[in-house]
Order: structure tokens, then sequence, then C-alpha cells
């Protein structure tokens, strides 16, 4: 990737592949993104034009278990025909295995996506029938300047105008890849935010950041929030909260969007943290889905719990209490592995962190809390974080990797994905990720080497 972002170059890209879907008169498009909320957030997107275009469409949602070449074998018919596009959203930069099967193909295929690709962009031959679109080949990066939903904004704005009506679909892709205030937004993102609070399809609010718990109360917010997860607070009992609060003359009972500036700022004092800032409201929903990040969130949630009802939910006004519970459980769950994680033993060198999270986390939950524990700071965010345990069944080390991004800016970019690679090489194992986040499985000895020798691989 480029050290300095080409614009000229993407929307070059960008404007190729949209001229060439506008020279087609397509009979059915195929779409497939991710199974995430940037990948929810922007197949609906892709929907909303196809449907505005009267283009009939068939819709998939690939969450990486199986290889391409199987997955398609199941979408693709026996005749091949020019008068099919196949649209890949958030998904679709493995190009190692999908440029063999666009080559026997006549479809054509359109990849707008944002994850970094798996080979040099320039040398590969790309072939006639494939519309490629990723920023990062033009140096920008896929998870600061522009998400999945951004970019299949942008692309569908581009060919029909009217879907800018739906553009608030956007906010949730970028609130839940970016993990930020709107008010720290970069680039496309940036633009693309900003032209929805000018078409006023979102709010912008200030206040309070405790995200995951934007709808609560002071007393619950505090307690249930994952972004902070607020020290000394979070996952604490009410009985703690409460007195808390009304030690600073504040009513536990008040929702964290209604407290005033005097009141947020003897929070953060009393509490030591610092997290304030602007928001995302969407007007036409209510409680959990009113709230860019918490929509997100629960999209992200459901999309490994109940994907019809991740699918569903992007058109409801408000949640079912089935939808909530799943929500509230997952919250519940995460702050409490939080709270247990700052106080398990931990081996730490000058390069990595490793926590033994097994008897004290369900494995189930390791992903998760190690994303959560890196984001938040809980750990040096200048080390590699490692976090798992043994997996009885087969007397293997399941871990989950982590790095922050400014372990990235002092590192050059080198993250995860390289460090796991370079394990692999050397230790053996299973496993894999991008820059942030990662996990790989190792037999107990390449383990045990792997801590005692952290200089041969980070």
């Amino acid at each position: 990737m480029s050290k300095i972002p080409d614009r000229t170059k993407f929307l070059e890209d960008l404007d190729n592949a949209v001229n060439q879907f506008l020279d087609h008169k397509y009979t059915k498009v195929i779409a497939i993104s991710h199974n995430d909320a940037d990948g929810i957030s922007s197949l609906h997107i892709i929907q909303n034009l196809l449907y505005r275009l009267n283009i009939s469409y068939d819709y998939f949602v690939y969450n990486r278990s199986v290889s391409w070449s199987n997955y398609l074998q199941g979408i693709l018919s026996k005749n091949k025909t020019e008068e099919i596009a196949l649209i890949f959203t958030d998904v679709g930069s493995n190009l190692t295995e999908l440029i063999p099967i666009i080559n026997e193909r006549k479809e054509h295929f359109y990849i707008l996506d944002h994850h970094e690709i798996d080979v040099d962009i320039n040398a590969v031959e790309i072939p006639d029938n494939l519309f490629f679109v990723n920023p990062t080949t033009a140096g920008y990066d896929g998870l600061d300047h522009i998400a999945g939903a951004t970019l299949a904004y942008m692309f569908a704005k581009k060919i029909k105008p009217s879907v800018i009506k739906q553009g608030w679909l956007t906010i949730i892709g970028i609130a839940g890849d970016t993990l930020r205030s709107m008010d720290n937004l970069e680039s496309f993102n940036r633009e693309i935010y900003e032209e929805l609070l000018e078409e006023e399809l979102i709010e912008q609010k200030k206040g309070l950041l405790l995200f995951g718990s934007m709808h609560e109360s002071i007393k619950n917010g505090l307690k249930y929030s994952i972004l902070p997860f607020v020290k000394g607070l979070g996952g604490e009992e009410d009985q703690k909260l409460t007195m808390f609060l009304k030690n600073l003359q504040i009513n536990p009972n008040k929702k964290v969007v209604d407290l005033d500036i005097d009141e947020i700022e003897k929070i953060q004092n009393e509490a030591h943290f610092n997290s304030d800032g602007y928001y995302a409201v969407l007007p036409q929903k209510q409680g959990i889905l009113k709230f860019a990040f918490e929509h997100a969130l629960l999209l992200n949630i459901l999309c490994f719990k109940n994907i019809n009802a991740a699918l569903s939910i992007m058109q409801r006004r408000s949640t079912s209490f089935y939808v909530k519970g799943i929500y509230y459980e997952y919250i519940f769950n995460l702050v409490k592995n939080l709270k247990t994680l700052i106080n398990l033993p931990r081996e730490e060198n000058d390069k990595a962190i490793f926590v033994k999270a097994s008897g004290g986390i369900p494995p189930s939950n390791w992903s998760d809390t190690a994303s959560f524990t890196v984001i938040n700071e809980l750990t040096d965010p200048y080390k590699v974080f490692f976090l798992g345990g043994e997996e009885k069944r087969n007397h293997t080390i399941k871990l989950s990797v982590r790095c922050s991004r400014k372990y990235l800016e002092k590192n050059n970019g080198i993250g995860v994905n390289t460090i796991i690679n370079r394990i692999k090489k050397e230790l053996g194992g299973m496993g894999g990720g991008h820059k942030l986040a990662g996990g790989i499985r190792l037999s107990i000895p390449s383990f045990n080497r792997l801590k005692n020798n952290t200089d041969n691989f980070i």
C-alpha cells in the first residue's frame, strides 16, 4: 500500500466500475456480502440500488468459513452468461482464489472491498470481466478511511442518485467498522458522514460516549459500556454505581444522552476517564436502533446468532423482546469478561503479553474479549496481545491475537497477520487474520517456544 493516498486513482477505478455497470443491461444481479454490520449495511445499499433499477436479484451472506470455489459452486449456474453480474461488497479481495474462478466464467464480477488484498495488484492480470475497486490499492487505509458501506454507497449513488435516501444505512457500517466517535472520522468516511448530516438523514449529538449503552440510564451506561470500559465501574454492582453517582449529585436513572456538561465533567474527573464527543443517531428509529454504534453492534451479534434477524432488523424501527435479550446477554458477558481479564495472571515481555483465559473466560468469548481489551487499552497498546488457553479435546493451544492502531503506527503497518504467518512458518499451527486481529492454534511445545522466543516472531 502506498504511503500517500491517490484520490484520483481510486475515483478512476470507481468510475470505471460504475460506467461498466451502466453500459450493460443485466437481466439479473447476484449480491454477495460479509456477515457483519458493515457487510449487511453494504448489502442493503446494493439491494436498494437494484430495486430502484428494477433489476431482478438474489443475495447471499458469506462468512468466510469455506473456500470461494466451494461457495460459488452453489451459486453460479452451469450456463455462463454475460447477462448476469455479481456484486461483492465488503468481501472479495482474496484474488488468489477468485481470479482463476472468474477467468472461467462469462458473468461480470464487481468487487467493492476495503480489505487488504492478498497479492500485489500490479503483478496480477485482472480478467476482462472483473471490475475491481479497492481503495487500499490507492494508498487508503481500509480501517480508518473508508468502510465497506461507504464504498458501496459511493458506487450505488453514482449509478442512481436517488439511493441517497437510503444513505443512513452507511453510517451503521461506518460506526461498526471504525469503532470511533463521529468527530474522529477520516477521509471518505467523514465526507459521506457530513453529506448524510446535510441531507438530514442522520443527526449528530454531543455528549458522554458510553458506546454499547448510549440508550441506557447513566448507572447502566457506566456499568455496561464496552467502549470505553470504565475501570472500577464497569461490571460493578448497582449499589456501588448508585453511590458513586449520588455522591456527585447526579440522578442514577438519568439517561446518558440527557447529561449536561457539568455532570459529564464530574463523572469523567471522578472516574478518571475521558470519553466525550459526537455520536450519530437515526431519527426514524427507537431504543437500541436509534444509535448508530449500538445498531451496528446488534447487527454484529445477530450475524452469528440469527442471520435472518440481522437482515430484517435494518428496516425495523425498534427491536423485539427476543432481539433485546440477545443484545443484553452479549453486553453482560463481555463486560464481565473484561472485568475478569484485568485480574488474570499474565506473562509479559518487551514485545508481547500472554494471558491465560482458561477457567476465567469461556473459549467462545475469547475473540471479542481480546478485541475490546486492546481497543480499550487495558494492556500496553505497544505490545502484541495473546489471549487463550488449552483446548482439552485435542490438547492444542488456541490463541486470539490482537494489536492496536498505535502498534501498527510504531511498526510500519506490520501487524497480526504478518506475525501469525511467521509463527506458522516456524512453529506450524493453523490460523490467520488481518492487521489488527487474528487467531492461531498451536501444539503445547510450539506455544512454549513462542513465549520463550518472542523476538523471533514480533
